[in-house]
């Protein structure tokens, strides 16, 4: 087994999880912002919504929503991974397979997903019945990834594996260094062509080829400071965002970084923390920073250009960008619509049963939320 240039050895990773039951007396969390009642409560339409998907109450883990063509698949940390039909919200099928942190990846034919246990399974996307499986070193937290015919998925242990996508044979593999303490879940790696973005939870990138597991280039995206551990956590929890051949790296406690991809070389970086996500236009990102709020900043120097505090301490997923407004949610099940020029509050709709999930998938002018009781909703503006 080779090793990626920014790894070292392995080490037991602790998951930071913010359990209340570790603490005793008053909370010192803020107080979220409410929901004004002038706030236009119509702007969010629900187009379906599907329930009844297994729950992911309490864990505080991230599940996406993969698609393909009309079909959606959904999995949640009780193990369960179900099919819905796009336009409908009609369910398909749904099997059990072992406890999970992460959500699935499909290629078409393949549902894939890796269990607590250890195990990324392949599934007929038809059906849902067991194609192949194999062993991980160690569970999975993060979402697989479909890289040409592979299947790449990283695990709690400090491993990038990767997998033929048809049978399941191990290709390549590198263990990368893990900190003694982080916070829980991790970002995937990114496809960008023929080669791997891969983020880790030191402030660590690497760049790969995706065929041959060659390494490009490895760059350190977040050196924070502080006297204890928490202070200096680097997480990157959040999946980075490729555009015009640069990576903005969201980095979970010390803000954004921005990394030409042709040379490594870090062009900007931020002072805000991320950890739901981030996205893209033409001109700016669109950031839900840690504390609540959203902002903009230029992809060009990374100076911002609006923050917004209307929804500050609500806990919000990744922000994405529908008939040109930003669409949010957050822990309560609503769903909000900024204006992506100021930053201005439109609209604010409750539609989750309980709050959603940090990954929204964006499809065709709309969008899919997951929460964690097991219900997902596809909503328009």
């Amino acid at each position: 087994m080779n090793k990626l240039k920014i790894s070292a050895v392995l080490v037991a990773t602790l998951a930071v999880t913010g359990c209340s039951g570790f603490f005793v007396g008053k909370s010192n969390a803020p107080t979220p912002t409410p929901i004004s009642e002038t706030t236009d409560k119509n702007l969010v339409r629900t187009s379906w919504s599907a329930s009844g998907l297994g729950s992911s109450d309490g864990t505080g883990l991230r599940f996406n929503v993969a698609n393909n063509v009309n079909t959606l698949f959904v999995a949640n940390a009780n193990g369960a991974v179900s099919s819905v039909d796009a336009t409908s919200g009609k369910k398909g099928w749904s099997v059990k397979v072992d406890e999970l942190y992460s959500g699935v990846a499909t290629n078409g034919n393949l549902v894939f997903v890796g269990t607590k246990t250890g195990e990324l399974i392949a599934l007929s996307s038809a059906n849902g019945s067991k194609v192949w499986s194999a062993k991980l070193y160690g569970a999975p937290i993060t979402t697989p990834v479909i890289s040409g015919s592979r299947v790449v998925i990283r695990t709690i242990s400090g491993a990038v594996e990767t997998f033929d996508a048809q049978t399941g044979e191990k290709s390549w593999a590198y263990m990368v260094q893990v900190p003694e303490v982080s916070l829980r879940g991790g970002a995937a790696p990114v496809v960008v062509g023929q080669n791997l973005l891969v983020p880790t939870d030191l402030g660590l990138v690497g760049y790969l080829n995706a065929e041959t597991g060659a390494v490009i280039w490895g760059q350190k995206v977040s050196s924070p400071r502080g006297g204890t551990e928490m202070a200096r956590l680097a997480d990157i929890d959040a999946e980075p965002v490729v555009d015009n051949n640069v990576a903005y790296i969201p980095v979970a406690r010390t803000g954004v970084a921005a990394v030409s991809l042709q040379n490594a070389r870090k062009l900007w970086e931020t002072k805000s923390g991320v950890y739901s996500g981030l996205t893209v236009d033409a001109s700016r990102l669109y950031v839900a920073y840690e504390n609540g709020n959203i902002g903009a900043l230029s992809k060009r120097d990374g100076k911002a250009e609006w923050e917004s505090g209307a929804l500050f301490a609500r806990h919000l997923t990744r922000p994405v960008l529908i008939n040109e407004r930003i669409v949010v949610g957050d822990n309560e099940g609503y769903v909000h619509v900024l204006d992506k020029s100021s930053g201005q509050l439109l609209g604010s709709t409750k539609v989750g049963k309980s709050g959603f999930m940090p990954d929204i998938l964006a499809l065709a002018g709309s969008a899919v939320f997951q929460d964690y009781s097991g219900n997902i909703y596809r909503i328009s503006i």
